[in-house]
């Protein structure tokens, strides 16, 4: 197993549930088939007052080339 972590830029003040959704539709979106313990490590602000980009680790099983 092998963590690896994901940053994804969602709307600022996205409730925390909403964004670990959108993570996981990322995962899924990138083939991604075993993974566990999704933790949201932080959120951060960007150029843009809108968006904050929100990062993600996440275990993943070393057999799962992505």
């Amino acid at each position: 197993m092998g963590i690896k972590r994901m940053s994804l830029e969602l709307q600022a003040g996205a409730a925390r549930d909403d964004a670990e959704k959108e993570a996981v539709a990322q995962l899924r979106a990138q083939g991604v088939r075993t993974w566990s313990d999704l933790s949201l490590q932080t959120i951060l602000t960007t150029d843009s007052p809108e968006i904050s980009r929100y990062t993600f680790t996440y275990w993943v099983d070393d057999n799962d080339r992505h």
